[in-house]
């Protein structure tokens, strides 16, 4: 990827990191309830059999939910320390940088305003619940269609966090391939 070894470290933990809030995400979209083996064309009887099974399920639930908090958590943190050590590693690049991570916009939020928020900042910390993850607006004649995706996931400001993980990784890869490309 690029020459210098710090920055080569940090990118490949990155796509470690990448790689598990993809994994974790997919985990959350699991069934527990049949995993836990609940059928729900079952009718069950009010014991404590039942009551293990239901808290079995909601513990699995309650686990891979936290699990995709702190895969999101360790990616924004690498994420914004890869631009300390390209800062400290390629001084002359510094406005390409800092431009990158600071000035421009990924659906309104600079690229390091995520991590000093998921930080520094309880009132913009991730939230999960269900929420719109994406939206298409189909136009035809006299007629207007509206397709909106909603999915349980951790949101960051309104935003899919999973998905806003997974545009930075590839634009920070887009970033380096431009401009640190190894044949400098």
């Amino acid at each position: 990827m690029i020459k210098n070894k710090k920055v080569d470290l940090r990118l490949k933990t990155l796509k470690h990191n990448i790689d598990a809030v993809n994994e974790c995400n997919n985990d959350t979209l699991k069934d527990t309830v049949l995993e836990c083996g609940i059928g729900y064309h079952k009718k069950y009887p009010y014991n404590e059999e039942t009551i293990n099974l239901f808290n079995k399920h909601e513990a699995l639930q309650k686990h891979r939910e936290e699990k995709l908090f702190s895969s999101i958590l360790n990616f924004t943190q690498t994420f914004y320390s890869i631009k300390e050590y390209l800062v400290k590693e390629y001084p002359s690049k510094e406005v390409i940088i800092e431009n990158f991570f600071s000035n421009e916009k990924v659906k309104m939020k600079s690229r390091k305003e995520i991590s000093n928020d998921l930080k520094h900042n309880p009132e913009k910390d991730l939230k999960f619940g269900i929420g719109e993850v994406s939206r298409e607006i189909i136009l035809e004649p006299k007629k207007r269609i509206e397709k909106i995706n909603m999915r349980k996931t951790w949101f960051y400001s309104g935003i899919d966090a999973v998905e806003y993980c997974n545009i930075l990784f590839r634009e920070l890869l887009e970033l380096i391939e431009i401009n640190f490309n190894e044949s400098e």
